[in-house]
């Protein structure tokens, strides 16, 4: 028992000599044979002042000397393990995992020690000596592993080795004669070599700092953090017990208590490497610094009550030990409340975690809506099914009349009455909300009461809100595309098909030119990023299914993930292709197409043939003229693989009496030609009409044969004298 314990637990005085200890003579005691100090008894008797006097000791220490111990002992093995299981593969997680094995040792050699056993202050003396040894080793594997930083690791040798001859004079405690000899040194040389060793952590620690103060990177934040914790991890118990213990013979505070401050430096990096915010360390403590700062409130009120209410029987250990407990407790619930609270939102607010859910998922997919088609299909479908009403309607009110949107269970007539008379917002069975009014209409999303025949809640309605401020911004777009979509159809139908109207050369002009910058900008865009992302990554996955000590089954993973990649990869350099097809400057037309309709045989639902006659003098014309004729031959294999249903496709080029001829035949089921005026195919003759427009602008011609039920044929002929460039 230390000096101030006893004095102030038992009647002892300076100068009392002891004469009995449970009966027994002191010298035959074996911890004062080989320590000169009584350990374990229950009964002293002690001669003081010519008089005899018998104190019992009533102490029970079982929690000071046990249960502490062997809750950071159990901490300690915790993190061992999770570490073990959860990041294996990390390096300097493995380090930091010994790190906290070695304080499970200390622990768990702690009341072995204080009983008097040999064994159990080799222990815990020897790897009090590793601690800050095995702290430095994962500094240098974790900046290395994190930062490609090298610190100097020449010095782990000699550490080592210290500690290793430490522990090979220990083991003299088994040689009677020199045991007390030792142990009146040993214990002031292993404390000051953890002093040591905790300055020499540090010092390292700053003159990387220096190094790397002018380089701004997010490994000098880590840097920094890492000193901060390491100062409040290693400073109590060096300030306050360790440090006081060398100096004056007792320690100001338990270093069974201020240990408690070592686990916080490995314990915040597990968690930070584990939780991937590594790089976030700065904003992650200082989280932490303001959930303590708010628990000084609510521990400082307890401590204070418990004081007020055991006044007499209180000491100043158990006032420290509840301040610091509470602060700890109350910071750390504080900290993981929000992460807590995502994580169990399931369960303690299914209602709410379901509408966030489908926030998120109904906001994601708004970028795709461009059709009132879409609309209901991907948002309506999802509002329905989320509030769980009968049914829901999107309502738009022109001046003159409506048009509705509706899944569900809703009476449409209904509906287009209560629109027709204004009546729709404060209507006692449905929940209706205005979402856009202008000039030209005005739109409302519409709810009926719930299956349980129940109107919303208010949470619900409150949800409903969001959406439509959400939905404001999508239907005013959908609105636009659909004006611009109209009134472009109109004047593609109203072209003229004649190559003499010179007067909308302008329009197929800029027409033509915008859709090629925007398709090379694209290409541009996926090869230099997108593509070089890929390469990169499949670099790096194979780099790592190399490495020798990578088990066999993690390999094989990694190379199907590999062959993953390159298809993408794959599929990428063909889409950039035929967004920019190089292959026109440097093979030519012909043997462009060739490869480009070779390569979609294989993907195609037809039989796709390609037939080339002699038409070299095609490959003399400009190179717009070629991208024209190239966009011709995508457009129509598109229009194939979508509309034509047809069990063979065929495209031949050939020329004819100074004419380039493209002729494309298919045995599909064809389509109406009303007049020539606007052709149908599928549900829009854009398409058609973008060909027929490049067509003219190159002055060639475009005839097409089909019929409902008899396939397609197309002849497009361009002259190989001069044409018009776009």
């Amino acid at each position: 028992m230390d000096q101030e314990s006893a004095s102030a637990r038992l009647d002892v005085r300076v100068g009392d000599i002891v004469k009995q200890v449970d009966g027994m003579l002191p010298d035959e005691l074996p911890s004062i044979q080989k320590w000169r100090v009584i350990e374990q008894a229950n009964m002293f008797l002690i001669s003081r002042d010519g008089h005899e006097h018998e104190i019992e000791v009533n102490i029970n220490s079982t929690i000071t000397y046990d249960m502490v111990p062997l809750i950071e002992e159990f901490v300690c093995l915790f993190m061992v393990v999770f570490l073990s299981m959860k990041m294996r593969r990390s390096p300097s997680a493995r380090l930091l995992a010994a790190v906290f094995l070695t304080m499970a040792i200390i622990y768990m050699s702690l009341g072995a020690s204080v009983r008097g056993d040999t064994i159990g202050k080799i222990a815990i003396t020897s790897f009090i000596m590793v601690l800050p040894i095995a702290f430095y080793h994962f500094l240098v594997v974790f900046f290395k592993e994190k930062g490609h930083i090298e610190l100097p690791a020449r010095i782990l040798k000699y550490g080592y080795f210290i500690a290793a001859i430490g522990f090979v004079i220990r083991n003299l405690y088994f040689y009677p004669p020199m045991v007390y000899t030792i142990y009146r040194y040993e214990s002031s040389v292993t404390l000051a070599f953890f002093i040591i060793g905790f300055l020499f952590n540090m010092w390292m620690l700053t003159i990387l700092y220096v190094k790397m103060r002018k380089k701004p990177s997010n490994v000098l934040s880590i840097v920094k953090s890492v000193w901060l914790s390491l100062l409040l991890s290693f400073l109590p118990i060096s300030c306050l017990s360790f440090l006081p213990q060398i100096i004056v013979g007792y320690w100001i505070i338990d270093g069974r208590y201020t240990s408690w401050f070592i686990l916080f430096f490995p314990i915040s990096f597990a968690y930070l490497i584990a939780s991937n915010q590594l790089y976030d360390i700065g904003l992650v403590f200082r989280r932490f610094l303001f959930a303590g700062i708010l628990a000084i409130i609510p521990a400082g009120l307890f401590t204070g009550a418990y004081v007020f209410l055991f006044q007499h029987v209180v000491e100043e250990k158990q006032i420290l030990f509840i301040f610091v407990g509470s602060m700890i407790l109350v910071s750390t619930v504080l900290y993981a409340a929000e992460y807590l609270t995502t994580r169990l939102e399931p369960f303690l607010f299914p209602r709410k975690f379901i509408l966030q859910s489908a926030l998120k998922k109904i906001s994601r997919n708004l970028g795709t809506i461009s059709s009132f088609r879409k609309l209901k299909e991907i948002i309506l479908v999802d509002i329905v099914n989320t509030l769980q009403v009968k049914g829901g309607a999107i309502v738009f009110r022109y001046k003159n009349d409506s048009e509705i949107i509706c899944e569900g269970e809703i009476d449409i007539t209904e509906i287009q009455q209560l629109a027709n008379s204004s009546s729709l917002v404060n209507h006692p069975l449905y929940t209706c909300m205005e979402m856009n009014s202008h000039e030209e209409y005005t739109s409302y999303l519409i709810m009926t009461r719930k299956k349980t025949n129940t109107m919303l809640s208010k949470e619900e309605r409150q949800w409903l809100q969001l959406i439509t401020s959400y939905l404001e911004v999508s239907l005013e777009n959908v609105h636009l595309i659909r004006k611009l979509t109209v009134r472009l159809q109109q004047f593609a139908s109203e072209l003229p098909h004649e190559a003499a109207a010179n007067d909308i050369l302008w329009f197929r002009k800029v027409m033509f030119e915008l859709q090629e910058e925007e398709r090379i900008r694209i290409a541009n865009d996926l090869h230099d990023t997108t593509m070089q992302d890929l390469f990169f990554l499949k670099r790096r996955i194979s780099s790592l299914a190399d490495k020798p000590t990578m088990h066999q089954e993690d390999q094989v993973q990694l190379k199907n993930m590999n062959n993953f990649v390159e298809m993408i990869n794959a599929s990428l350099r063909q889409s950039c292709f035929e967004l920019n097809p190089h292959l026109l400057k440097e093979v030519g037309l012909i043997q462009t197409l060739k490869m480009y309709l070779e390569k979609e045989s294989y993907t195609t639902p037809f039989e796709l043939e390609f037939q080339e006659g002699h038409a070299a003098v095609i490959e003399t014309k400009d190179l717009l003229t070629k991208r024209h004729i190239f966009r011709i031959v995508q457009e129509l294999l598109n229009n194939a693989k979508k509309h034509s249903q047809a069990t063979k496709v065929t495209f031949q080029v050939v020329e004819i009496d100074n004419y380039f001829c493209l002729i494309y035949e298919d045995d599909g089921v064809g389509f109406h030609d009303r007049d020539g005026v606007h052709l149908e195919i599928g549900a829009s003759g854009m398409g058609i009409e973008q060909m027929r427009s490049r067509v003219l602008h190159v002055g060639g011609r475009f005839e097409l044969n089909t019929q409902k039920g008899s396939g397609t044929k197309f002849i497009i002929t361009i002259p190989t004298g001069e044409v018009i460039s776009a």
